[in-house]
């Protein structure tokens, strides 16, 4: 049985005051976010460029976090080869030290789900990137994907698809991305609903969990689904039902995670069940905390001394009502009560960028006992406002930090040798100048500094320009000495 117990003896943990991060479009949804070993946090997002203009273009941008300087100004890295919408999906770091990323590529009539990968240590250089390769035809729009892996090279990508009828398909590697098999359907919906809000992770045991809702075309959740791959056989289990609903809004938003021989799973009004038999059984749906609503994505995430922590969004009713972002962890088989990360009265801001609604939360354990947490505000009737994030420090180890560099062997071709210049690629700022804790405001910009394909694209057409004024400069010089 789930219940709530107060830990008398946990310390209280001091988070710093929500700010948002410089540089995101105000329109960003929560970035794609992962840790090295080195304590550096990664985050991957897509924002407009140019927008308003005919090349308007969406494309994934890449920045940075490390504790006691802050986030790097974002730049974008990666375009899409189809129409102009570049929506990223997801992304990891293999144990050998290379990023794998997927993303949507298209616009509301027609997009695939492509892939590219960079070394760690150039990931925020768009020539160090791969050209993005087509892994999956007839994606969903809205997109849902996911990538996982394990330290021997094989790979899945999943991705809500329709080529055979609405569900989720699957996509594998076994040489670390180099080559992906066709597409396969597995989990079909065999109707008009469509899979959504998809969640996998990797456990120890080397299954692979997935969870996800199914939504009907008005968008309500109609069924929260549970399976497991064993990626060596690429081998789906059949899945499980968890939850259904018939009517209203229903279940939504799950995520999923294996812990100490368990598994939890936590979706919609934070219902929990879990498992200790591998996924066959599971406890009935029980609701421990005494908060209220569906706000978006929530966050299971592991500290150096093993312990499971939670981290939502949601309200606490009153008068008013308290909104905000909420953490909690499981302590003795119990869930702690839930503690205020960033809480308030709802703001409503129609027009500024001081709504308050908080959305969509992911989190990062850093160097063992750092929890990073990042959200955007809901985006019902509150204008867009950026991403916020706050910090908590744990009651746990101190992990040291270890050096981090990718392995360059059989990469495939970066994207500036693609490009033919002469020139070399100017090097992104991004990592020179990092934007401090203090530094950091509430000023929201969608501008962009770095290494830019479109950038890319036109400084290789510089030295062509300049050849080309420089024979029309001499062949005009000899001509008039001919007059002469």
């Amino acid at each position: 049985m789930l219940a709530v117990k107060p830990i008398m003896a946990q310390e209280k943990i001091q988070w710093t005051p929500q700010q948002t991060i410089n540089g995101y479009h105000p329109e960003t949804e929560t970035p794609i976010l992962f840790t090295d070993k080195s304590g550096i946090v990664h985050a991957f997002s897509s924002q407009w460029l140019d927008e308003g203009s005919d090349q308007a273009v969406k494309a994934v941008v890449y920045n940075r976090w490390e504790t006691g300087i802050g986030w790097t100004a974002p730049v974008d890295i990666l375009l899409s080869p189809l129409k102009n919408e570049a929506r990223i999906q997801d992304a990891m770091l293999d144990t050998r030290g290379n990023v794998h990323i997927i993303f949507y590529g298209g616009d509301g009539t027609l997009g695939n789900i492509y892939y590219a990968t960079a070394p760690l240590e150039s990931i925020d250089q768009a020539s160090a990137w791969s050209k993005p390769i087509v892994i999956g035809e007839s994606a969903d729009d809205p997109p849902v994907a996911a990538i996982a892996g394990d330290d021997k090279g094989n790979m899945v990508v999943v991705y809500g698809g329709k080529n055979e009828g609405n569900g989720l398909y699957s996509v594998y590697s076994t040489d670390w991305g180099d080559t992906w098999t066709e597409s396969i359907p597995g989990l079909l919906t065999y109707d008009s609903r469509f899979p959504f809000n998809l969640k996998v992770d990797s456990g120890e045991s080397g299954l692979i969990h997935a969870v996800w809702d199914v939504r009907d075309i008005g968008g309500n959740g109609r069924e929260i689904n549970y399976a497991q791959l064993n990626l060596i056989d690429q081998q789906w289990s059949e899945p499980i039902t968890l939850e259904e609903a018939e009517s209203g809004y229903g279940v939504l938003n799950p995520s999923v995670i294996e812990y100490n021989g368990e598994l939890f799973v936590v979706y919609s009004g934070l219902t929990f069940r879990r498992s200790v038999d591998g996924g066959h059984n599971w406890t009935d749906p029980e609701n421990p905390f005494q908060l209220t609503g569906i706000n978006g994505k929530v966050s299971f995430v592991i500290d150096s001394a093993n312990t499971l922590h939670l981290v939502w969004a949601q309200r606490k009713s009153g008068n008013p009502d308290i909104h905000g972002v909420w953490h909690s962890q499981w302590l003795d088989n119990k869930w702690s009560t839930p503690e205020p990360v960033a809480t308030g009265p709802r703001i409503v801001d129609l027009s500024g960028l001081e709504g308050f609604d908080p959305y969509d939360v992911r989190a990062e354990i850093v160097l063992g006992n750092t929890l990073l947490a990042v959200w955007r505000t809901d985006p019902g009737e509150i204008k867009a406002n950026g991403i916020w994030y706050s910090v908590g420090r744990l009651d746990a180890p101190a992990l040291p930090a270890e050096a981090v560099t990718g392995n360059t062997n059989n990469m495939p071709t970066p994207m500036n040798e693609m490009v033919a210049s002469d020139e070399p690629v100017e090097e992104s700022t991004a990592f020179s100048q990092p934007i401090t804790e203090e530094q950091n405001s509430n000023t929201v910009s969608s501008k962009f500094s770095g290494n830019e394909p479109a950038q890319q694209i036109l400084m290789a057409l510089i030295p062509t320009t300049l050849l080309v004024v420089l024979v029309i400069l001499v062949k005009t010089y000899f001509m008039s000495q001919k007059k002469v």
